[in-house]
């Protein structure tokens, strides 16, 4: 089973024709998801905001969210992510393929005391097949990016992002810090697309608004859509890749 986190504007995958609401109860608090299917790979998606976006950034429940996930026996989670531009490649429109974050969150969010290794913090063989059907589509792809993961509610101050600048972001939001760890603490294999949706404060004089961020992703939904599922499309029954392996060696670390 492969799992879609939609990020703000994205509250709805069309392509999977027939889906059925599901509530998923974890200790966490519960979560309201869409189940159906896509090319014979049975798909959960889940709109990280809430289908009506009525829960803002610093609201979301991560843990609840990748707990439902882990109840469901999800191995994959494939995530969009509306973000802020800060390095100049990064233009209003684009598509940006994480592969390495900066936590700049006060808030610890764990499913428990586990040291995991995060040195790459994004499954390597999600992100070669987001490469490979970005290619297929013909797709313009940033292959790497660095995210900036920042509490919320609030929008960064300019001083904030010319410093996050400094230090190598490429794009900053509030949400994927998070989800990627917890993924990670639950063996599960996550890779984030982002669509960046402005400049980031001070970077331009347009400034930062929910509505135009939901915009410019609803403008884009339909690509998105059809990447995300070309994704999970060509996702393997077996995985290939080192997330099982830090896992498991972080939670034999844990038990001992």
């Amino acid at each position: 089973m492969i799992g879609i986190i939609g990020g703000t504007g994205f509250y709805n995958v069309d392509l999977f024709g027939e889906s059925k609401k599901m509530n998923i109860h974890t200790e966490y608090g519960d979560v309201d998801m869409l189940k159906g299917s896509y090319q014979g790979k049975d798909i959960v998606f889940l709109p990280r905001h809430g289908f009506k976006h009525d829960r803002l950034a610093y609201e979301i429940t991560h843990q609840a969210n990748i707990d439902a996930f882990r109840q469901l026996g999800v191995k994959r989670i494939l995530t969009t992510v509306a973000a802020g531009g800060i390095s100049e490649r990064c233009k209003a429109g684009d598509f940006v393929l994480l592969d390495q974050f900066v936590n700049w969150h006060t808030t610890h969010y764990t499913f428990g005391n586990m040291s995991l290794d995060m040195t790459e913090p994004y499954c390597s063989e999600l992100r070669g097949l987001f490469i490979q059907e970005a290619k297929k589509l013909g797709y313009p792809l940033h292959e790497t990016g660095n995210y900036f993961s920042f509490d919320g509610p609030r929008y960064e101050t300019a001083a904030e992002i010319r410093a996050f600048k400094m230090l190598g972001a490429d794009v900053v939001g509030m949400t994927n810090a998070p989800e990627a760890t917890l993924a990670r603490e639950a063996g599960i294999c996550y890779s984030a697309v982002v669509i960046v949706t402005n400049k980031a404060a001070g970077l331009s004089s347009d400034e930062p608004d929910l509505k135009a961020h939901g915009n410019m992703v609803k403008k884009n939904s339909e690509k998105l859509q059809k990447l995300i599922c070309a994704v999970a499309a060509a996702i393997p029954e077996r995985r290939h890749c080192r997330c099982q392996e830090w896992y498991g060696r972080a939670a034999a670390a844990r038990s001992k």
